[in-house]
């Protein structure tokens, strides 16, 4: 496996604390890292209270500095503490790919959502320019250490697979975005302007998914 960088685990996601409104939320962050964004969601008043999980023990205790309450976990395996219906928002930003059954995480976490709440995550797009390119016309699957084919993906998804999988577990999707690597000036988002969006997932390198529980 290759090594991670800093940044990795410490970015800070604006993105998805943009689309939480200011308010007394209870977040569940899952894959939480050094807890930025969750100190963030605090520090702009969109949260009384955020979760973290974290299966990194040095990531976990970092996070514990920034969030009110920390477990060190996987949360494949973990037996969750909480009441059903406990939180607000569960953000899962950059993990469902790293799981060997994200159906059914997302389908166990659904009843800790409150009635009318939102899952939130991010997933790569498989079907970007790059990886269609490198596996049509050259025969390659190179992984790295970050991107659409970090090493450490396990499960691989499109706009249409995203969209099912979270429908598939009782969620209707409230919002789904593409996300480019600098937005607004990278030129993929400015291809995705110009072709009228009809190409947008060949340059899109990320969806951004916001899932309102169904019940």
């Amino acid at each position: 496996m290759l090594e991670k960088t800093n940044n990795y685990f410490s970015d800070i996601r604006w993105d998805i604390i943009n689309l939480i409104p200011a308010g007394k939320n209870k977040i569940l962050e899952i894959g939480c890292g050094t807890g930025n964004t969750g100190k963030a969601l605090k520090e702009q008043g969109k949260a009384a209270e955020v979760v973290g999980i974290e299966k990194i023990p040095q990531e976990a205790e970092s996070a514990r500095k920034n969030l009110n309450t920390v477990l060190t976990a996987d949360i494949e395996t973990i037996k969750m503490p909480f009441d059903k219906g406990y939180f607000d928002y569960i953000i899962a930003a950059d993990i469902l790919e790293h799981l060997y059954n994200p159906w059914l995480t997302i389908s166990n976490l659904k009843a800790y959502i409150k009635k009318d709440g939102f899952i939130i995550a991010s997933l790569p797009n498989i079907r970007n320019w790059r990886t269609v390119r490198g596996l049509i016309f050259k025969g390659d699957w190179n992984y790295s250490n970050a991107g659409l084919l970090d090493d450490t993906h396990i499960r691989f998804f499109t706009k249409k697979t995203m969209i099912k999988l979270f429908q598939s577990e009782g969620f209707t999707i409230h919002l789904i975005t593409p996300r480019f690597k600098l937005e607004p000036g990278n030129r993929y988002n400015i291809l995705n302007n110009l072709t009228l969006r009809l190409l947008e997932e060949f340059w899109a390198e990320q969806y951004i998914i916001m899932a309102r529980k169904n019940d």
